[in-house]
């Protein structure tokens, strides 16, 4: 009796999803602020690169939002 399965009915191993963690823009560590700019579009920093360019999304009037 044969018991392997013939090599076009094995199933194929589905890789796992993993969560997406979104990376900041400028430097690459785990992002901690999305930025929507007005004009559309998103941006993610980290929390040193949101504290850096906060002042001056606010001027623009982009809305700065935490991932936590």
């Amino acid at each position: 009796m044969n018991t392997t399965t013939p090599a076009g009915n094995r199933e194929h191993p589905v890789p796992l999803l993993h969560t997406r963690v979104e990376r900041c823009d400028r430097c690459g560590v785990s992002a901690l602020v999305v930025v929507t700019l007005p004009a559309g579009g998103e941006l993610h920093f980290c929390g040193h690169h949101a504290r850096v360019h906060a002042t001056r999304l606010l001027e623009i009037g982009a809305a700065l939002r935490s991932t936590l």
